[in-house]
């Protein structure tokens, strides 16, 4: 599910859920993924606010691994409190070889009854807010566009990807150099303009890291890192991963 979808193929003209609500419901849209054909149609849940796009017709279901028909997309707003949410220091706690004090928060109900006082920390949570909203919102004072690197703020980086963001890649070619302790992954998705390093110094890790990419290279794989250009020249960029809280693929 995702609260904006497109109403022209070439994926120019952005539409809101809320903005569709207005129109005919039986208007169809077209997917944010650009690979997939998909038509969207506006479903409403407890007002406008909660309106979001759903493939509904059996005839324009969601293409295979397309991210919008991905359960990791699902988002329930009630859960999180969007306060306490900043992507730098979610960004630092993944970045870290042992799990984070507190990284999950107070899973304890307040006193408005059915939201909670968590604060997204996980790499699927973050993605599944970075999916579900355009990239020019914004969740926690920070852009959209400026958390996530996929086929929809891939023109947010005309000259590289640097400092911590997410990246929705996948496997093209080679992809891994095990005298190096390296996987080799590209993004974005639909046009992947970007290599990616990933620099695993633990063994044990990489080696676990290798086989979970090897086993899903037809997958979607997302990965939190801090960017840095790489010595291989333009379009290049490394990182270090420090634990596989920093992957995950998209089943």
């Amino acid at each position: 599910m995702a609260n904006h979808a497109y109403r022209d193929k070439e994926r120019r003209d952005i539409i809101l859920a809320s903005e569709a609500l207005e129109e005919n419901r039986d208007k169809s849209f077209y997917c944010p993924y650009p690979l997939c054909n998909s038509k969207l149609f506006v479903c409403a849940g407890d007002g406008s606010r909660k309106a979001y796009f759903r493939a509904t017709k059996s005839a324009y279901k969601h293409i295979a691994n397309c991210p919008y028909a991905n359960s990791s997309v699902a988002f329930d707003d009630n859960k999180f409190n969007e306060l306490n949410f900043s992507f730098e220091n979610a960004m630092q706690n993944l970045l870290v070889k042992k799990n984070p004090k507190n990284s999950s928060g107070n899973s304890k109900k307040s006193s408005y009854g059915e939201h909670y006082n968590l604060t997204l920390s996980t790499i699927k949570q973050i993605y599944s807010i970075c999916k579900r909203f355009h990239p020019n919102y914004s969740y926690g004072n920070e852009k959209i566009g400026r958390m996530i690197l996929d086929d929809r703020t891939a023109y947010w980086y005309p000259k590289g990807v640097f400092g911590f963001k997410i990246i929705e890649s996948c496997v093209k070619g080679r992809f891994y150099d095990s005298d190096k302790n390296e996987i080799y992954l590209v993004a974005p998705v639909a046009n992947p303009n970007y290599h990616f390093i990933l620099s695993i110094s633990d063994i044990n890790l990489y080696n676990k890291i290798r086989n979970m990419v090897f086993e899903n290279k037809d997958k979607i794989i997302i990965v939190a890192g801090d960017w840095k250009p790489s010595n291989l020249g333009y379009g290049y960029f490394e990182t270090k991963i420090y634990s596989d809280r920093q992957i995950s693929i998209l089943n």
